[in-house]
């Protein structure tokens, strides 16, 4: 009888330690190779909420600075994870990067996810300012306070799904990866900390140039030497294959006098039915102004994010595709910005002035953004992001944009598209009854945008 009893008590003891070993790691072992596929997205979507929040608040960090940011956080993330992504192989050759420590396996990769993100983010906002609406500053440590708690919740988090030991290796590897990553990221002097000095050349008009339309740039132009910052798939044969545009004529059967005539008439149709269609679309898809919404280059991140969760992208599938549509609005910026002021070319508003109607007014905003019109960054931006979507759900993929619906301060209700190219040209279509944009300008921020994802997706992503 007392050999049955102890023979029970082991019993129930060996039960206990392995009810309690599982609730300490209930993920698959990372030390048996699991790849970044086994495991879900979560990580990703925390991180992208976080960036957005900042990037909505944070002072001349649009446009180039943001997609900048977001770029070399998601390459680190990318480089961090070689090593559960047994199909992809490192960048660093192809875009020299000097130092990047070695590919490493057995790693939780989520938590690797996070360290590298918890490491580059407040290194990228740290000499931000951030404000509100009414330009009224706002408290910088509260924002750089809100990515440590991030980092520390998912810590916790992942503490409970793996061992002590695999936690402190992957944290270090991907802090590793990311300071490795910043330091390259300082090496481009033209885009490091540029939002300390957003205007910096003074730019000289003639004739139908470009002139400042915003009291606050003064003769300079926002990001004028955009063009020069580091991209990552762009060449020089890149930047300057988008053809001249239109040029300057005031004779009505022109074709710069049709488009700004076109760009006047749906203003006003827009201004004229303050609740319609058009009003909504210029509103939806604004995305200008500081404190009201995340910028116009996240706000594809937003797009991706929604993507990525109704498709339930596991986090090998999200952590490609992060980095790549994060390259191609990095690129789309420069690419944009390079050729704005190259051909310099007058917003409608001062065009429309001369020529049409002098009191013509920008309705809801009030402002015409502070550099050229020729490309449209908008339509860049979102052609560039949609060309890298498009890889993943293909050409057909219905889509409801979600981004601002719970907005009710401006006209935010979704928006549904039966494809992702329709969703990129009415964000292109929607600064025209906004009043800054000519039709030239949408068509060439097609170019611009898709040749950019082009040249992202033909990295040698794979080995």
């Amino acid at each position: 009888m007392k050999k049955v009893i102890l023979s029970n008590w082991m019993w129930m003891l060996a039960l206990s330690v392995l009810i309690i070993s599982s609730c300490q790691k209930s993920d698959p072992d990372p030390e048996a190779g699991t790849a970044l596929s086994s495991y879900d997205n979560d990580v990703y979507h925390e991180w992208q909420e976080t960036f957005m929040h900042l990037d909505r608040y944070a002072a001349f960090f649009r446009p180039g600075p943001a997609p900048r940011s977001s770029a070399y956080m998601a390459l680190s993330a990318y480089e961090a994870c070689l090593g559960g992504l047994p199909e992809y192989q490192t960048l660093r050759h192809k875009l020299g990067i000097p130092d990047m420590p070695a590919v490493e396996n057995n790693l939780y990769w989520p938590a690797v996810i996070n360290a590298s993100y918890g490491y580059l983010m407040p290194r990228f906002f740290e000499t931000v300012t951030f404000q509100d609406r009414n330009d009224n500053i706002l408290n910088k440590q509260e924002f750089l306070n809100t990515v440590a708690a991030k980092e520390a919740e998912l810590r916790a988090k992942y503490a409970t799904e793996t061992s002590e030991e695999t936690l402190i290796n992957s944290e270090a590897h991907g802090r590793a990866v990311a300071a490795a990553i910043w330091r390259w990221s300082v090496t481009d002097v033209v885009g490091h900390n540029a939002h300390l000095n957003p205007f910096p050349v003074p730019v000289k008009a003639a004739g139908c140039e470009w002139i400042p339309t915003d009291p606050q740039s003064a003769d300079r132009g926002l990001y004028s030497q955009w063009g020069k910052v580091r991209a990552f798939g762009l060449t020089q044969d890149d930047k300057d294959a988008l053809v001249a545009p239109f040029d300057c004529n005031q004779d009505p059967s022109s074709e710069i006098y049709v488009q700004a005539y076109e760009c006047y008439v749906l203003t006003n149709l827009a201004r004229a039915n303050p609740r319609g269609d058009y009003e909504h679309m210029a509103e939806f898809w604004s995305d200008d102004r500081v404190g009201w919404t995340f910028s116009p280059p996240a706000r594809f991140l937003a797009i991706a994010d929604q993507i990525v969760e109704k498709e339930n992208f596991d986090l090998a599938k999200a952590c490609v595709l992060y980095a790549q549509i994060s390259m191609a609005l990095n690129d789309a910026a420069v690419n944009a910005w390079y050729n704005k002021f190259k051909y310099n070319i007058e917003r409608p508003i001062t065009y429309i002035h001369r020529n049409i109607d002098p009191n013509f007014s920008i309705p809801w905003l009030g402002f015409t953004p502070p550099f050229p019109a020729y490309p449209s960054g908008h339509a860049t931006f979102a052609y560039s992001a949609v060309g890298i979507l498009e890889a993943y759900v293909g050409s057909a993929y219905p889509f409801r944009d979600e981004c601002h619906d719970k907005r009710t301060d401006f006209l935010g209700r979704a928006r549904n598209f039966n494809s992702l190219r329709d969703m990129a040209y009415e964000d292109a279509f929607s600064r025209f009854p906004l009043g800054v944009h000519y039709r030239m300008d949408a068509e060439s921020g097609n170019f611009c945008g898709i040749l950019v994802a082009r040249n992202i997706l033909n990295l040698p992503w794979k080995k």
